[in-house]
Formats: structure tokens, C-alpha cells, sequence
């Protein structure tokens, strides 16, 4: 398993970022709506996909 690169990296610079940008979204973001246009949890989501990537490629490189 190679590591996640591009749109599946898990950088110290995109989670800062992600950060950055859902403190953002709490405070000056829209107001309530659907769950699936609401970009606070479209970020969430996206940065649990990418974590749980990463930690899938961790543990191969551990057991190799």
C-alpha cells in the first residue's frame, strides 16, 4: 500500500487548514441547513475519510 498523496494526504498543512477552516465555518459560516449541503459536516467527513486512510496505511506499514 502506497502512501496517500493529493487529495488523500493527510498533512500537517491539511489539518492546520481544516482547522483554520471549520473554526471559520463555526463562527462566520451559514446558518442551519440539510445535512447534506452543510459544509461543516461535508469537511468532518472528508477529514475522517482522509484519518481513517492514513491510519489504514500506518498499520500496513507496520506489519510489513
Amino acid at each position: 500500500m502506497e502512501k496517500p498523496r493529493g487529495k488523500d494526504s493527510f498533512s500537517l498543512l491539511y489539518r492546520t487548514g481544516f482547522r483554520i477552516n471549520y473554526a471559520l465555518l463555526h463562527v462566520m459560516g451559514p446558518a442551519a441547513l440539510t445535512p447534506e449541503t452543510d459544509p461543516r459536516i461535508r469537511a468532518k467527513k472528508e477529514y475522517e475519510r482522509r484519518r481513517e486512510l492514513h491510519r489504514a496505511w500506518k498499520a500496513h506499514a507496520r506489519s510489513e
